[in-house]
């Protein structure tokens, strides 16, 4: 049995709870937490930082689809524990994080957690405000382009 906490569910909770944080009280819907995660963690590649926080992995944008059953149970299992809270919207729900989340958030100190913040940040801003279309056509593009063999 795998007992590693990277690539896990609750690795994928913290960082769900740093963004949203970042969010300053915006709410975010399903697509587009898991959109800014995984350009936030793949940032380098966006052209938005100097450095990928997870590395250049031949494979990273095969992770993309991957990470969206993990995002999913991420948000139920913060929701079930009243990190996060939602409101219902036309298109689903958005989430927003919940001052039982603010305060976990305090206690994530560490250089990755604060190299995340600043990641978050940027996607955010770069992709006026996590426009869930832009970020989308610019995962698809880099990821036909690396299924391509061009550098992504």
């Amino acid at each position: 049995m795998n007992t590693s906490a990277l690539g896990s569910t609750f690795e994928i909770s913290l960082r769900i709870l740093l963004l949203l944080n970042e969010a300053h009280e915006a709410a975010l819907d399903e697509q587009q937490i898991g959109a800014v995660d995984f350009i936030s963690v793949y940032a380098a590649d966006f052209g938005l930082l100097d450095e990928n926080l997870h590395g250049y992995s031949n494979y990273r944008f095969s992770e993309y689809p991957a990470r969206k059953h993990l995002v999913s149970s991420a948000l139920k299992g913060l929701l079930l524990d009243g990190n996060i809270r939602f409101q219902p919207v036309p298109t689903g729900y958005k989430y927003f994080i919940t001052d039982d989340g603010k305060s976990i958030c305090k206690k994530l100190t560490s250089n990755y957690a604060n190299e995340y913040r600043i990641a978050v940040q940027t996607v955010i801003k770069s992709f006026d405000n996590a426009n869930t279309e832009l970020m989308l056509r610019k995962i698809s593009r880099l990821t036909i382009q690396s299924l391509e063999g061009g550098q992504a």
